[in-house]
């Protein structure tokens, strides 16, 4: 009986082996190939509206499906795109999303001023920026790290306000409700009709961040508030109120990699720098993109596994069929590369996906230090009204989404009661104040 169980025990320690050797070898590495290999934006092919993609016949459709997603589809990992309906990729027309506000205005107005100035440290400095898109049209020298800073100079509303309703979702599919009522406030270069560019009490912040944890209960209150400057070599400084403590701790600022409120973000996901990477261009390409309807977009049921009591499935938070269309939308492809000098990080490759029509960055994959795929950061848009203007800005998504790939874990959440300026409730309205670390004391009163 023992040496039968010692046969069985050592069988299964050798299968264990041969699989995970078998999942390792598996794991997708960072190419540049593999982006280039991507439709070209200028190219004819196209894929026509009506298409239906699955898992299927994928394949067919390879070049204009970015990357990470291939990633999903290729069942190399525990989180893939499943084989039923809801998984169906519809293609639609194209959308051209009008520029918000007085962004136009203002890139007439001041696009003229902007450049560029190299640091000692090889990264790139804006300089001259006013308001608008601060590169208009880029091009060489250094047009990367111009689509870049169109990137993140995109269009922000002064105050705006949503409820993000979520989970975590664990490699044994435990989902835990991750609920969060999040308020973004943009305090300078702003572009908004009837507001001054920079706000008075901005005091050189760009924007704000105010991220407030409503469930789970044990979780309750727990804020956390990120300020990004407007000079990008400013290290964002962060702050977290604690319940449990009644008051709030500022965290260190080298902590680029710390989870954001027990999430799969790290502080560098919400406020990335420019001039903390070297940028590498992959090509101007077609990808699909998945954009939301306007008002299912923005309904929880419209994902996979977000409503309470639903599964987690197959890829948890994937827009289910039937909720937007999948759109050939004209991409920058951005390989940015930590500046080593700035220490370790833990990204050896973060690849953005840029809207050239919005500038928005829709997409990123991001690779380990040993170049393997980790992480794919997907944040889905869905047109919003914006005084009298339908179009997609900044921070305005309808689902965010990050999935680590390597530990079979992700965050997913809806989005609910999307609110601008004078809409925003109660003392959130307050900008000057909820901006500020010293608003944190206000939270247990």
């Amino acid at each position: 009986m023992k040496r039968l169980l010692g046969v069985l025990v050592g069988a299964a320690a050798a299968w264990l082996i041969c699989t995970c050797a078998a999942v390792a070898h598996a794991q997708m590495a960072y190419s540049a190939d593999a982006y280039k290999q991507l439709a070209d934006a200028d190219s004819s092919e196209t894929i026509a509206p009506g298409t239906r993609i699955t898992l299927q016949n994928w394949q067919q459709y390879r070049k204009f499906i970015p990357v990470g997603l291939q990633a999903a589809f290729s069942g190399q990992y525990a989180i893939r795109v499943g084989s039923t309906p809801e998984y169906t990729i519809e293609v639609g027309p194209t959308s051209d999303f009008p520029q918000p506000g007085d962004m136009l205005k203002n890139t007439e107005k001041y696009g003229g001023q902007t450049t560029l100035e190299k640091l000692p440290n090889g990264g790139w400095l804006i300089k001259g920026y006013v308001a608008g898109i601060p590169f208009p049209n880029p091009q060489e020298p250094n047009r990367p790290v111009k689509i870049l800073y169109n990137a993140w100079l995109v269009f922000r509303a002064h105050i705006l306000h949503n409820l993000n309703v979520g989970f975590l979702v664990d490699r044994f599919g435990n989902k835990t409700t991750n609920n969060v009522d999040a308020t973004f406030y943009g305090l300078s270069h702003l572009s908004e009709p009837g507001m001054p560019i920079d706000m008075p009490y901005a005091n050189g912040v760009l924007y704000a961040t105010r991220f407030l944890v409503t469930a789970p209960e044990q979780s309750r209150y727990t804020t956390q508030l990120t300020q990004v400057f407007d000079d990008p070599r400013r290290v964002p400084e962060n702050y977290v109120f604690l319940p449990s403590l009644r008051r709030s701790l500022r965290l260190s600022a080298a902590a680029r990699c710390a989870p954001i409120l027990g999430t799969d973000y790290v502080q560098d996901d919400n406020s990335w720098m420019p001039p903390n990477y070297h940028v590498g261009y992959l090509g101007y390409k077609k990808v699909l993109m998945w954009i939301g309807d306007p008002i299912k977009g923005f309904e929880k049921s419209s994902y996979v596994g977000v409503l309470p009591g639903e599964p987690g499935g197959a890829y948890p938070g994937w827009p289910k069929y039937g909720s937007g269309k999948w759109e050939i939308r004209k991409m920058h492809i951005l390989d940015l590369v930590w500046n080593k000098s700035l220490g370790s990080f833990c990204y050896n490759h973060n690849i953005f996906y840029v809207d050239e029509n919005t500038n928005i960055k829709m997409m990123a994959d991001s690779y380990d230090n040993t170049d393997k795929f980790y992480k794919l950061f997907w944040v889905k848009w869905a047109p919003v009204d914006f005084k009298g203007q339908k179009t997609i800005i900044g921070y305005a998504y309808c689902s965010p989404l990050m999935t680590d790939f390597q530990n079979t874990h992700s965050s997913a959440s809806g989005v609910s009661n999307m609110r601008f300026d004078d809409d925003v409730p109660g003392d959130l309205r307050d900008a000057a104040g909820m901006s500020n670390p010293g608003s944190l004391s206000r939270i247990m009163k």
